[in-house]
C-alpha cells in the first residue's frame, strides 16, 4: 500500500468499518476518524481497543459537517466512501481539500460512472476529474477493482 503511514486519517463513510481495519492494518495511522451518517453498522467490537486508546475516534454525522470540525490541513490523507451522487461528492471534495494538508492525499473510492451492483449512476469521476482539471490537483494512483469499483488518489500540485 502507498499510502502514507503513521499519519492523521479519516475515512468519510465507513459502513461497517471493513476498510477501517485495512487503514489500520497498512497504514498504522496515529488518528483515525471514522465518518458517517449513521454508525449502526460498525462494529466497535472491532476496534473496541484502538478506541478506548484514542486511536480511533468516531464520528456520526454528516461527512461536510465532520469534516467542518477540524481545523485546516489537519489531516495527512482523506478517504472517501461516502454518499456517490455528483452533488454529495462535491461537497465532500470542497470541505476534504480545506481539511487536508499541503501535499496530503484525497483518496476516493467507487471512481466509476455507474453502478451495477445498485443500477444507478455514480457522480465520483466527474467530481473527481473535475478537481483535477480546474485546481491542479495530480491523479497520483489508480487502484483497480474485478466489478471496476476502482480507487484514485489525488494530490495538490
Amino acid at each position: 500500500m502507498c499510502l502514507p503511514k503513521r499519519g492523521v486519517v479519516a475515512e468519510v463513510g465507513t459502513d461497517n468499518g471493513t476498510f477501517a481495519e485495512i487503514i489500520l492494518k497498512f497504514s498504522v495511522p496515529s488518528e483515525l476518524h471514522v465518518i458517517d451518517i449513521s454508525l449502526a453498522k460498525f462494529r466497535r467490537d472491532v476496534f473496541a481497543q484502538e478506541i478506548q486508546a484514542g486511536t480511533v475516534r468516531l464520528h456520526e454525522s454528516d461527512s461536510v459537517e465532520a469534516l467542518r470540525r477540524f481545523p485546516d490541513g489537519y489531516f495527512d490523507w482523506i478517504y472517501i466512501d461516502a454518499n456517490h451522487s455528483y452533488e454529495s461528492v462535491k461537497r465532500d471534495i470542497d470541505e476534504a481539500k480545506r481539511a487536508v494538508k499541503r501535499g496530503g492525499l484525497l483518496v476516493f473510492n467507487d471512481y466509476a460512472f455507474r453502478s451495477h451492483r445498485e443500477v444507478m449512476a455514480y457522480g465520483v469521476v466527474q467530481a473527481v476529474n473535475e478537481l483535477c482539471l480546474s485546481e491542479n490537483w495530480d491523479l497520483l494512483y489508480l487502484a483497480l477493482h474485478p466489478e471496476m469499483y476502482c480507487d484514485v488518489a489525488l494530490r495538490r500540485r
